[in-house]
């Protein structure tokens, strides 16, 4: 009897972690690890150059690291990268949306996402929007999607004037699933962009999402407690102190490079005898090029992306842990705006990040060259 009860339970978490998986739309995500040709030992591997490099399926299933654990209880956690896996990831998810939908996005531009968030409102789900009203450099669009978004019947406000600029990029979709992104949701974001984003439904993960994005709509935010990476509550103290613990390597895609104190981490780490990597866009930016000049001085290596625009914000440490989300390292993002990210352990989802720098190393620009 002992034994059937013991089976019988076991049969239930599986089906169970089923259930959330499909439920989630988990398993539509794309995770997969970009095979590197084969090198000398000792050399870094050389990805295919884009031209060779065929597209990415958009129905491989998501890995699911915490699986052998109880699913049921722990949910799972996927990441997808963009240009390579379109807008399915965050379509699928809203299309699939049974009771309600939370966005907090700085901005709203892309007309099939745009369609997606009314379909759901027109079936029957609440769908709230956080936008943010004076994005950096003026954009007239806010107001005219705003209105077509209110149009359609769904609810949006504008960020809290708490907050600079609300900068994050995360939803939560019927209090059971969180999409936490460092993308825009615009057509540049899935065509043109690096970009990452996580599709989690672990509970802490959607939990405390959802509790941020509750205090942000009533206008009274409470203090950030749990996991998450938030500006302006905890961005720069996590983000330093993840920097401050690698060991061997640290790999790093920024769209801006200004905070004195993160390039500060850097360069020390790179001192410590940590190899350090940046990846920025090949671009006129006149801060970025004065950063990069003073990180590659100081041992840090930079490298200029040409072809994609990084905009991404992704800090992976050691091939082990790997921040992803709304955060500049900037001031004005770790200290005065509404950020919101995560650090994952996931080996499937730490290798992919792993992957996607790798062949976007291997096709950079040494700043120290085109600087000489």
């Amino acid at each position: 009897m002992k034994h059937r009860a013991a089976m019988i339970a076991v049969a239930t978490l599986i089906v169970l972690a089923i259930v959330v998986c499909v439920g989630s739309g988990l398993f539509n995500q794309i995770v997969t690890l970009p095979s590197p040709t084969t090198t000398p030992a000792g050399q870094e591997a050389i990805f295919p150059t884009p031209a060779t490099v065929a597209p990415l399926p958009r129905t491989i299933s998501t890995p699911l690291p915490s699986a052998p654990t109880a699913p049921a209880v722990t949910g799972t956690r996927g990441l997808y990268v963009e240009p390579d896996d379109g807008r399915a990831p965050v379509i699928d998810e809203i299309d699939q949306a049974q009771h309600s939908i939370d966005l907090t996005i700085y901005l709203l531009t892309d007309a099939q996402v745009i369609s997606a968030l009314t379909r759901a409102e027109a079936r029957g789900v609440e769908v709230r929007v956080i936008l943010e009203e004076h994005p950096f450099g003026g954009n007239s669009d806010q107001a005219v999607v705003a209105g077509k978004l209110r149009d359609a019947g769904i609810e949006v406000r504008w960020g809290s004037s708490r907050f600079r600029f609300t900068h994050a990029k995360f939803m939560v979709i019927d209090r059971q699933v969180a999409i936490i992104t460092t993308q825009n949701l615009s057509a540049a974001s899935f065509s043109g962009n690096r970009e990452f984003g996580v599709v989690t439904t672990v509970p802490a993960d959607v939990e405390e999402a959802a509790r941020i994005f509750a205090g942000d709509w009533s206008g009274d935010p409470s203090p950030v407690t749990g996991a998450l990476v938030v500006s302006p509550d905890n961005s720069r103290e996590r983000l330093l102190g993840l920097i401050g613990s690698a060991k061997t390597s640290i790999d790093l895609y920024a769209e801006v490079i200004r905070d004195p104190a993160m390039m500060d981490a850097l360069t020390g780490a790179a001192r410590r005898g940590v190899r350090v990597r940046v990846l920025i866009t090949n671009n006129k930016d006149e801060g970025n090029r004065e950063a990069a000049a003073k990180l590659t001085a100081d041992g840090v290596e930079v490298g200029l992306v040409k072809g994609l625009y990084i905009h991404a914000k992704m800090i992976l440490v050691d091939n082990a842990r790997a921040f992803v989300g709304s955060e500049n390292l900037t001031a004005t993002s770790l200290d005065a705006n509404r950020e919101v990210g995560l650090v994952l352990a996931e080996p499937p989802l730490v290798g992919r990040c792993a992957a996607t720098f790798r062949r976007d190393w291997s096709q950079a620009i040494p700043f120290s060259q085109a600087s000489s």
